[in-house]
């Protein structure tokens, strides 16, 4: 049976070639997934080593609670002393100690706005204390630390796309407006140009400290003697003082880059997994096919000795063989992909110090497992049908008719609507290709079924995502009522305050309100808090109340708040309840329930629960900056008034409702991507039918030649076949979607989420599908068109 398989291989290279594609495609994703994660996992490790390494430890105030990089509402966490840092300096142990700041600054580009896309490093570095370059990630290029006022170095990959040298003027937004410097250095960011799309303004510390308005420093690095165990003596020096390692303190935001590496590597294996389940269709059907066809060679291998069980195994170990090759070959692939993927990255700035693909044994074992298991369960059904042939009945019939009662029925309706174009304008041949489509229901829907499950999942997922984006626009429309809205160039960085005065002097300006965000520790847990101005913030900003009214933002005081209903209700609360609040630098605020609003159901600019007014805010938080300016005035007044500002942005309403939903049409080109990468692969299914059905009709075609049909009308019959099976795929991968995403939107029904159906991209779907129709049905339609009639008239 080993001989067997391997001739049935041999002798079938164009269905071998396809079926194997199909599976290709997915372990290739698999493979890219893994490999290129690891590689930048790998390069981000040696990253945090080169930032690192040299600091022994890193001295912070001691705070309530440990912020999260990650959380919707990031804690300012406090500065620690000036003095702290002389008591350091001479701890046992310590050889060297300088203090640190890590801000915000934008590098302001020759075009006017600022470079890149974030973050913006704002360093303040003590390079007159000798030793320090030890603490600091950054490595001097060229020129020289900053010394004092006026100066700045900055990071290589900002020099090279804006041409930068050291001596240039250029400007610097730190807080407030941009303010002119001298570039005395360039540097890189360990081994590379700069992290990521990050930019990097270094300045002298004491400028630092005067540019970002700290009375201390955000942290202490440390450099101990060798062999010296500083953190006793440290927290005998410092009691105040918190000891943490250098990349567990992370203020390069390491964490967020395995975030983002983790984010990647779900991406990829979701069209893995798409590409998996596709190909599994398209092997499965293919094998049906193939066994129907080799009913007389299976009754005659049972009628010469082999059992059942010998049966099956031949065709669970050519699909085993199946699977091995395509695994290979998918590595193969994975690894191009992974490359490619990675020179993407490096051209859109993810500069990471990868000395090459790194190729774990994890990733080849899954890799194999995923391509051989996924041909072999999709070989079962076949390989079991196989052993159900009768030998008698086997010798008296030829082919035997693929039986597969999935959507059987569903397959012949639509077959019948979908083909009336065909069979109207075609003439015979699109008449012709109508019936062969339902003459063989099961047959089709399995080859349809493949394009059907991509189009499910995207129309299920496409009509959940419009649902949440008409939902999201909804909701910033009736609560945002002011005409324009600030925010930070990047969308979610601080503003200063300065922004919102000079946005106060703007003519045509009759009110203005700003939003504040810290974190604070609530029942255990970081929650995100907002301050308001009570006393202007109704006009700008419309709350939708469940218990009170508008009246209650001018009983907030210095200790009242307003909460959402789903905090209420998850901690017991009702208006008039009280309860506290902890900030970073562990001020406590004892604050009383004035009122509650309803729960956004979708969350879209990631408020926190709890309101409390500025006054309140003010005695417990250090992030003084807006997050949020609203204003009633016309956009184009603001702008002017903002041109000394280029880290902010002025939006109309409108613009800012898009621009805060946007993230999710992004998502949904993400699924149409996944989209087109189930139809590629169910493309090898349908030309593997089509080729396969070709052979199976050859005595057919070869009758249609001998009776006057033309190669051209044979060409057209096997076109029209496969749009036909193409767009039943699409129309039952539509219905199957919109029926899974009314059973999603039913679910989450609690939260307001609407069902909308986007019908311009449905249409789009069911065009891309006879596209894909017409292209896959090219080569079998030649193969066709290029029978011998004599040979085909003879051909059983």
């Amino acid at each position: 049976m080993i001989r067997v398989a391997l001739k049935g291989l041999a002798a079938r290279p164009v269905r071998t070639a396809l079926t194997t594609l199909a599976i290709v495609v997915g372990v290739a994703f698999v493979c890219a997934a893994y490999t290129l994660t690891d590689t930048m996992s790998g390069a981000a490790d040696s990253l945090t080593h080169a930032a690192y390494d040299g600091t022994d430890a890193v001295v912070v105030t001691k705070t309530a609670f440990r912020g999260s990089q990650t959380a919707d509402v990031r804690a300012q966490a406090p500065t620690i002393s000036a003095g702290a840092l002389e008591q350091v300096r001479h701890a046992q142990g310590v050889a060297l100690a300088v203090g640190d700041i890590t801000d915000t600054a934008q590098i302001i580009g020759t075009d006017g706005k600022p470079v890149g896309t974030g973050p913006y490093f704002g360093v303040g570095f003590d390079a007159k204390t000798p030793g320090a370059e030890r603490l600091t990630p950054f490595r001097l290029y060229d020129g020289a630390w900053a010394t004092g006022p006026g100066q700045v170095v900055i990071d290589r990959a900002t020099a090279s796309s804006e041409h930068y040298a050291v001596g240039d003027r250029i400007k610097v937004a730190a807080r407030g407006d941009a303010e002119t410097v001298t570039v005395t250095g360039i540097a890189n960011f360990a081994d590379v140009k700069s992290l990521g799309k990050a930019s990097a303004a270094i300045f002298d510390l004491e400028t630092a400290r005067t540019l970002f308005v700290k009375d201390g420093y955000d942290r202490i690095l440390v450099g101990a003697h060798k062999r010296s165990d500083i953190r006793a003596s440290i927290h005998a020096a410092v009691p105040t003082a918190e000891l943490r390692s250098a990349a567990d303190d992370d203020r390069f935001t390491f964490d967020s880059l395995e975030l983002f590496v983790d984010i990647i590597r779900t991406v990829l294996l979701a069209f893995a997994g798409v590409a998996v389940l596709v190909g599994a269709f398209t092997i499965f059907n293919s094998l049906s096919i193939t066994v129907a066809q080799r009913t007389k060679e299976f009754g005659l291998l049972r009628m010469v000795g082999a059992t059942r069980r010998q049966v099956r195994f031949g065709v669970l170990l050519e699909a085993l063989l199946v699977g091995l090759l395509a695994s290979a070959l998918g590595i193969g692939v994975g690894l191009g992909l992974a490359a490619g993927l990675n020179q993407i990255f490096v051209a859109l700035g993810m500069d990471l110090p990868a000395e090459g693909l790194e190729l774990a044994t994890r990733t080849i074992v899954v890799s194999l497992l995923v391509g051989t298991l996924t041909t072999i369960l999709a070989a079962a059904i076949p390989a079991r049908r196989a052993t159900r042939i009768a030998p008698v009945a086997a010798l008296r019939d030829s082919t035997a008719p693929v039986r597969v009662r999935l959507f059987a029925r569903a397959v012949r309706g639509v077959a019948g609507v979908v083909g009336r174009p065909a069979a109207g304008l075609g003439g015979a041949a699109g008449r012709l290709a109508r019936d062969n489509a339902m003459r063989n229901p099961g047959r089709t829907a399995v080859t349809a079924s493949a394009l059907m499950i991509g189009v499910a999942l995207v129309t299920a997922v496409t009509i959940v995502a419009q649902g949440l984006q008409d939902q999201g626009r909804g909701q910033l429309a009736d609560t945002v009522q002011a005409r324009s809205i600030v925010t930070a160039s990047d969308g979610w960085s601080p503003i200063d305050p300065k922004v919102e005065q000079a946005v106060k002097a703007a003519p045509g300006v009759e009110s203005v309100s700003s939003l504040r965000q810290d974190g604070a520790l609530v029942f255990g847990k970081q929650e995100g808090i907002n301050a308001v101005d009570p006393a202007s913030i109704a006009r700008l900003f419309n709350y939708d109340w469940k218990e009170g009214g508008p009246e209650a933002l001018s009983t907030l005081g210095g200790d009242g708040a307003i909460v959402n209903d789903g905090f209420a209700k998850e901690h017991g609360l009702g208006v008039g309840s009280s309860f506290a609040i902890t900030s970073m630098r562990g001020k406590q605020l004892q604050l009383t329930v004035r009122a509650i609003e309803q729960s956004p159901a979708f969350d879209v600019l990631s408020l926190g629960p709890i309101t409390i007014s500025h006054a309140a805010y003010d005695t417990a938080f250090d992030q003084q900056r807006n997050r949020l300016t609203f204003v009633d005035g016309p956009p184009d007044a603001v702008a002017k008034a903002l041109a000394a500002f280029p880290n902010a942005k002025v939006e109309g309403k409108d613009a800012f409702i898009d621009s805060q939903t946007a993230w999710i049409g992004q998502i949904l080109a993400v699924l149409w991507v996944l989209l087109a990468l189930a139809v590629i692969v169910s493309l090898f299914g349908i030309v593997n039918t089509l080729v396969l059905s070709t052979f199976e009709r050859t005595r057919e075609l070869g009758t249609l030649r001998a009776l006057g049909f033309s190669r051209r009308q044979v060409r057209r019959m096997v076109r029209h076949e496969s749009v036909i099976t193409a767009l039943i795929g699409a129309v039952l991968g539509i219905a199957a979607g919109l029926v899974l995403a009314a059973g999603v939107v039913a679910w989450l029904g609690q939260y307001g989420l609407s069902y909308a159906v986007p019908a311009p991209s449905l249409v789009a779907v069911a065009i891309i599908a006879a596209l894909a129709g017409v292209i896959a049905a090219a080569l079998p339609a030649r193969r066709a068109a290029r029978i011998d009639i004599l040979k085909a008239l003879a051909y059983e």
